[in-house]
Parts: C-alpha cells; sequence; structure tokens
C-alpha cells in the first residue's frame, strides 16, 4: 500500500501551510509559491518540504501543474511570488548555476542536444558549477543502457535511452537533490527497477504515473 497522500497546501482559494515532516531540518523547500501560465493560476501559497534522504512524490490529475512546480523546484523558471529554498538559503541567494549544481532536474523528455551523450560530457567536464564526480557511463550501464550508446548521436537515441542517459548525467554530479519529471515512463518494468535501485538513499523529488515506482521507493505522496 501506498503513504497515506497528504494534500498540498495552495491550489486556489486554498491556504494552510503545507505538507512537512515532523523533526528535522528541509533540505529543498518551498514557501508560498504561486505559478500562473497564459492567466490561469496553477498554484499560490503553496508550501512544501523535502528532507535528506526522503523521495516525495508529487501526485495530481494531467494539467494541474506538476511538471510547472518540478520546474520551479529545480529552479530552470522563476515563481510569480514565493521562494525555492536550499538548506535554508533561497535559489535566487545561491544563483542559479550554483543552486542547479546542487538540484538536478530530470526532464520526461531529455533535451536532444549536439552530438553525442559522449560530448556532452565533455562539455559538462568544462563547466565550473557542473561537477562530474562519477563515471557517467558506468552508471547508466548498471540502468541498463550499454556504453556504446554514448558515442551515438542524441537523435538516435530511443526515448528509454536518453532517459537513462539524462538520469545519469544527473547521478554522477552527486546532487543534494534530484527533481525528476516521469523518468520511466518509457523504461520497461526491468529497467524502471534498477532506476528505483540507483535513486534508494537519495533525496528526491518526483513526478511520476507509474505508482510501483513511489512505493519501492517509500515515498510520502502529496497532492497538488
Amino acid at each position: 500500500m501506498l503513504p497515506q497522500v497528504q494534500k498540498v497546501a495552495g491550489r486556489p482559494g486554498g491556504g494552510g501551510t503545507g505538507a512537512r515532516l515532523g523533526g528535522g531540518m528541509p533540505v529543498l523547500s518551498a514557501t508560498d509559491l504561486c505559478r500562473r501560465v497564459e492567466g490561469r493560476v496553477l498554484f499560490e501559497g503553496l508550501a512544501l518540504a523535502v528532507e535528506e534522504g526522503e523521495a516525495l512524490r508529487i501526485a495530481g490529475p494531467s494539467g494541474c501543474g506538476k511538471t510547472s512546480l518540478l520546474r520551479l523546484l529545480g529552479w530552470l523558471d522563476r515563481p510569480d511570488a514565493g521562494e525555492v529554498l536550499l538548506s535554508g538559503r533561497t535559489a535566487r541567494d545561491w544563483g542559479g548555476p550554483a543552486f542547479r549544481a546542487r538540484v538536478a532536474f530530470v526532464a520526461q523528455q531529455p533535451a536532444r542536444l549536439p552530438g553525442t551523450p559522449a560530448d556532452t560530457v565533455a562539455w559538462l567536464r568544462g563547466i565550473h558549477h557542473a561537477r562530474v564526480e562519477e563515471d557517467p557511463v558506468a552508471l547508466a550501464e548498471g540502468l541498463g543502457l550499454p556504453a556504446a550508446r554514448w558515442d551515438q548521436p542524441w537523435t538516435q537515441l530511443s526515448g528509454g535511452e536518453a532517459q537513462r542517459v539524462a538520469l545519469a548525467l544527473a547521478l554522477c554530479r552527486r546532487p543534494e537533490v534530484l527533481v525528476l519529471d516521469e523518468v520511466t515512463s518509457a523504461l520497461d518494468p526491468e529497467a524502471a527497477a534498477a532506476v528505483v535501485q540507483a535513486l534508494r538513499g537519495r533525496t528526491v523529488v518526483l513526478a511520476s504515473h507509474d505508482a510501483r515506482v513511489a512505493e519501492a521507493l517509500g515515498a510520502r505522496e502529496v497532492a497538488l
């Protein structure tokens, strides 16, 4: 059985203080977040927090703002109001590159970059804030992706291969938090199980339509 679902504060017309665990200092938190898209309020006054080593699943119907929330938590987009904090310090104070080096976002459909994934690794090694602390090729092999695929153009990778490459590129940086948007959607059950194994013990915020992934991670679940 899945953990009990909690309601996140901040749906339009709502209130409250949001979902929190009981004791420790949150690694990643959000306060009073508001996001508007084309004049429509997706959420406002939203607050949540995730502690070190915790998995948190964001749940809700299609179109409710799960991806928009994850992009705010990864500081790819800016909120219309409110703050995202890492270890009690706002993302604005960290600065975008330093924050994103510590909070890694992985999209459902990774960007198909120029060249090959191996080229991407070489590019990452040249960026000051983009720490590469583990071998991404070895990490991806643990997810069932042959090493030879790293020398294929991004455009020739299947959806599932691109997802595993993108996740390995995030994991290799040893971020403090992983923010994951449907990263097993193109994977078969065996590959999805390998992803779950790689995520165990890490601090993760995810959206996934596959409830088995959240269950296997022991994820706390909050609903938009």
